[in-house]
């Protein structure tokens, strides 16, 4: 990293999950070529896409794997976890930050640990938001929280009595406050960078100053990776939901019986046993991107399938007439930069609270039964006749203004 010398240093604390990363490449690369030499923490898997957007990437104290705070539905031990990294991590990451002498301070949301260290530095200290952030309690998106998480949110009762003490051990050590649940969840710097849209978020014009929306920024991100295939001719359906198959062979069984071509046992196609329902399922190619099932499982998937764990998302949705995802941040913003209908299927709190916006701005369909998943692929294609053009572009822009003053306020 030549460009150290001379360069103000910015210590940005990320999350080490996909979503997270790559919701804030964009800005990353932004800050460095306006001058900033940024430090981003994070694991190693993640190393080189961080580096190749600019940044130098040092690696948490912990074991590879071990930080893991991707599971959204588990709300209590989500915020037991937080408060355990942040006592582990805090000694560590605090020696480090003495040394750097940062000009400022970015953190993801989650990340307690960089608004502890932004505030004891008393540096500009900024939060960054991959999810719709809740606000103030009782405020629009603090409700479409409850509605999301509310189902087994006591059934992890038993978490509260060591996220207490730890919480009192981190507030004594470190001379913080703002330990409680949301604040925790909902970590606030002292302006907050929001990686989508006003018009996303809900409640969003009641959001103020300190609130920045950015935009969409993983839609412009630098994907080094392409894709080893070419989808054909006709209309292609793309799928990502990530771990659900893992989880639901239900609903993996109708993907492939409504979408799939249908074979006979010598494994060519049987037009006269599905007629005009076999006609109609040539006009789509399935591209899938799966992880596998569970060991000892295993699918034949349909010839107009193209199954991979890794799929270059916006080359296929350059063609794609429709995205079925899981609710994503990211994803469906990059499905609706390229004017794609989604049919949601959440699995988890924050994804239910993404699909239920979606679904209310116009842009997709949350699914309600697995056994019409053709037929509701097929309304949710329907969206696209009907949808504000001119809310979608404004949605997919970013705000390089509001960049700028970040730079200036570092």
């Amino acid at each position: 990293m030549e460009k150290e010398h001379g360069c103000r240093k910015i210590i940005w604390y990320g999350i080490p999950a996909y979503g997270h990363v790559y919701s804030n490449l964009y800005l990353v690369q932004y800050l460095s070529e306006h001058g900033f030499y940024v430090i981003y923490y994070s694991m190693e898997e993640f190393r080189e896409v961080i580096e190749s957007h600019g940044a130098k990437c040092c690696i948490y104290p912990i074991r590879e794997g071990e930080l893991d705070l991707t599971d959204g539905r588990r709300i209590l031990k989500l915020y037991r976890l937080i408060l355990q990294y942040t006592e582990n991590m805090m000694p560590f990451l605090w020696e480090e930050a003495v040394r750097e002498q940062p000009c400022g301070v970015i953190f993801d949301s989650l990340a307690l640990w960089g608004r502890i260290i932004g505030g004891l530095f008393h540096v500009p200290c900024f939060s960054f938001y991959s999810i719709a952030a809740m606000g103030r309690a009782g405020g629009k998106g603090f409700f479409e929280y409850i509605r999301g998480f509310s189902g087994d949110f006591w059934c992890y009762a038993g978490e509260i009595p060591q996220s207490w003490k730890i919480r009192k051990r981190i507030a004594w050590k470190w001379k913080c406050k703002g330990l409680g649940m949301i604040s925790v969840l909902m970590g606030q710097g002292d302006w907050n960078l929001m990686g989508y849209s006003r018009l996303f978020q809900p409640g969003g014009k009641g959001f103020g100053e300190k609130y920045r929306f950015l935009g969409p920024l993983a839609v412009y991100r630098q994907e080094s990776r392409n894709n080893d295939f070419i989808c054909k001719k006709g209309k292609v359906i793309y799928i990502s939901l990530g771990t659900i198959f893992n989880q639901d062979k239900r609903l993996m069984g109708e993907i492939v019986r409504q979408f799939g071509r249908n074979r006979t046992d010598s494994g060519t196609v049987n037009e006269k046993v599905n007629g005009a329902d076999e006609r109609q399922s040539r006009e789509y190619v399935v591209v899938m991107a799966w992880n596998g099932m569970n060991e000892g499982e295993q699918i034949r998937f349909p010839d107009n399938f193209i199954v991979r764990r890794f799929v270059n998302q916006k080359e296929v949705m350059k063609q794609a007439c429709l995205f079925i995802s899981a609710g994503g941040m990211n994803s469906i913003h990059e499905a609706l930069y390229f004017g794609v209908p989604c049919l949601l299927c959440p699995q988890q709190g924050e994804q239910l609270l993404n699909a239920r916006r979606f679904e209310k701005l116009g842009f997709g369909k949350i699914l309600k039964d697995p056994e019409k998943l053709r037929e509701e692929a097929e309304m949710a294609m329907g969206l696209k006749k009907m949808w504000d053009e001119e809310k979608r572009r404004k949605m997919t822009e970013i705000c390089t203004e509001q960049m700028d003053e970040i730079c200036r306020r570092m």
